[in-house]
């Protein structure tokens, strides 16, 4: 099994293994193979650190040539997404057993990550909302309802099919009629309850924090006249509201976000519950200061950056997710994160 170089250095310490359960889901844009469910957070490390690539698939195991992983300091798993590559990441978890390498975001707990058990996982944190979620299985509408009624969940309901990420959604489903019309059949869905977390000024503001080993790395926050915030925002509603670019700007007076204490408490309880080395989360803030949880995984974007030079400003979080990034790999010294001039907040 040959292991592709990033770059010319032999002597990589670190592998990166990539892949899917089907090759149609590997998406060619360019020059650039785009591969779903994998977390891109490694593109920090820009050709700082040399590393391997391995590409994992579900026949992985019915080839006769093996790599060979004892030369690797760290191998991360970049496979980040349970509902698309379940089996992959079995496949993963079954290669790294036993590996001397310190194996980062482990495949299985990355399998644990599931929208529906990670609402559970994080439900009673104090200071956060973590609307709850259930899977309605794929088969007949009539038993994917039955468990969305035995769930006692609150409408309207956000109503999407799973493995799905960046806004993707079915449809705000007002009751249990809209929401048997509207299951897509052959599919399997989440439902999770929707809490209205506009602002005082009528807005909706969706802030993204990146856990990195110890550390919190603040991303950005969107704001939208809609409540499905997405980074179509930063254009269609941001690049006119100098205000708003102000206030999000500010946000990066510090490194993990200028948060109140109370809300850096929560996220820090947040990263106590996810066992991943590295993840990312959305969230709002309600009126009573409590944190609504929208979404947290390892597959969250971090890329890219808008070319426009008034958003230039949040390229100030690639600093501090590179520094925290190299510590997690064992390239920055406990000395140097502590320096006056670079506060992070663990």
């Amino acid at each position: 099994m040959a292991i592709s170089t990033q770059t010319a250095f032999a002597d990589a310490k670190i592998l990166l293994i990539f892949g899917v359960d089907r090759e149609d889901q590997i998406v060619a844009r360019g020059s650039t193979v785009h591969i779903p469910g994998s977390a891109d957070l490694y593109r920090v490390l820009d050709g700082m650190v040399p590393f391997h690539r391995l590409q994992m698939t579900r026949n992985f195991f019915r080839q006769q040539r093996r790599p060979e992983l004892s030369p690797y300091s760290y191998i991360m798993n970049m496979v980040t997404e349970p509902e698309r590559n379940p089996k992959v990441l079995e496949n993963i978890s079954r290669l790294v057993r036993g590996v001397p390498a310190k194996v980062l975001n482990r495949p299985d707990i990355v399998l644990q990550t599931t929208r529906d058990l990670v609402s559970r996982k994080l439900a009673g944190i104090k200071g956060l909302v973590a609307p709850k979620t259930v899977r309605l299985r794929a088969g007949k509408s009539a038993s994917a309802i039955q468990t969305l009624t035995k769930a006692e969940l609150n409408f309207p309901i956000i109503l999407r099919q799973t493995g799905t990420h960046k806004g993707q959604i079915v449809g705000l489903m007002p009751g249990i009629d809209e929401t048997q019309a509207s299951l897509i059949k052959g599919s399997e869905h989440f439902a999770t309850e929707f809490v209205d977390f506009r602002s005082s000024d009528g807005l909706y503001r969706k802030y993204r924090v990146f856990f990195i080993g110890e550390h919190i790395v603040f991303r950005h926050m969107l704001v939208s006249d809609e409540w499905n915030v997405h980074a179509k925002d930063r254009r269609r509603f941001m690049a006119s509201r100098p205000d708003l670019r102000a206030e999000e700007e500010a946000m990066f007076s510090k490194p993990e976000g200028a948060f109140p204490a109370a809300v850096l408490e929560v996220l820090r309880a947040v990263r106590e519950r996810m066992k991943l080395d590295f993840f990312g989360m959305d969230f709002g803030l309600l009126p009573d200061g409590q944190l609504l949880l929208f979404e947290t995984n390892a597959s969250m974007n971090f890329f890219p950056f808008l070319p426009e030079p008034e958003f230039a400003y949040v390229l100030q979080c690639r600093e501090p997710a590179q520094r925290a990034f190299r510590k997690l790999i064992g390239l920055e010294s406990a000395d140097e994160m502590a320096r006056p001039d670079f506060e992070f907040l663990k």
